[in-house]
């Protein structure tokens, strides 16, 4: 019996709705697109929020592009999150430009989420689909849990809990971001530290070849070195 009312009432608190995350890689000097169908009989709301996690700079302009409209336009960002209110149905583009590059390529995650009126993810509502069962319903007042009330508390832990999943991929980005600037930091620190050693040891030995030309009468650059001193 018990476990008969949970299946009912985990059916009637299931969730659905359009939320995807991608990451994406974007070649130097290229500009790449992609693409969301939206209905405004079903959505109200577009969400879309992008991070640049690694390559170069950082930085990346993106777009969101319906038909022939530029809707939205960032120049050389390295994060950004942007909310539509959807007046038209059609094919939403969702492009990065690294066109401005020419060496580095850039890694981006983003997320889009395609919100209902109350600004949240659209719900299967399971209920209509189900059978009215008197009995159960009977039972559960004597218990005091409504249907109701119970798939009302349970969307708000699904709410809670998409939220949370949300966050979870930002600081995922974030970390992944930060990985990227240690090792593009770590890369640049030992170069030069490798190009420091070598001039010092390169202005080192010439030093002790000067030095040893000096006392040595068959040398040609000591000759050079002392009549340059004797002149003086």
């Amino acid at each position: 019996m018990i476990r008969t009312v949970l299946l009912a009432l985990l059916l009637a608190s299931s969730t659905t709705g359009v939320e995807h995350d991608f990451t994406v890689e974007v070649p130097p000097g290229k500009f790449q697109c992609y693409f969301q169908p939206v209905d405004t009989t079903k959505h109200k709301f577009l969400e879309v929020d992008y991070q640049v996690v690694d390559g170069g700079d950082l930085n990346i302009n993106f777009m969101i592009i319906l038909g022939a409209d530029v809707l939205i336009q960032d120049s050389m960002k390295v994060d950004g999150s942007h909310r539509l209110d959807l007046q038209r149905s059609g094919d939403y583009q969702f492009c990065f430009d690294n066109s401005f590059s020419f060496q580095a390529r850039k890694v981006v995650f983003f997320e889009v989420f395609l919100l209902n009126d109350l600004g949240q993810l659209d719900e299967m509502d399971y209920m209509k689909a189900a059978r009215k069962d008197e009995d159960l319903e009977r039972r559960m007042a004597d218990l005091g849990v409504t249907i109701e009330g119970f798939r009302t508390s349970a969307n708000h832990i699904k709410s809670l809990l998409n939220k949370i999943e949300y966050h979870q991929a930002l600081l995922r980005a974030h970390e992944a971001r930060d990985r990227a600037v240690m090792g593009a930091n770590l890369d640049r620190v030992t170069f030069w530290s490798c190009t420091h050693t070598l001039v010092m040891m390169g202005v080192g030995a010439l030093q002790v070849f000067l030095i040893r030309s000096l006392f040595e009468d068959n040398s040609k650059v000591g000759r050079l070195l002392r009549k340059g001193k004797s002149a003086y």
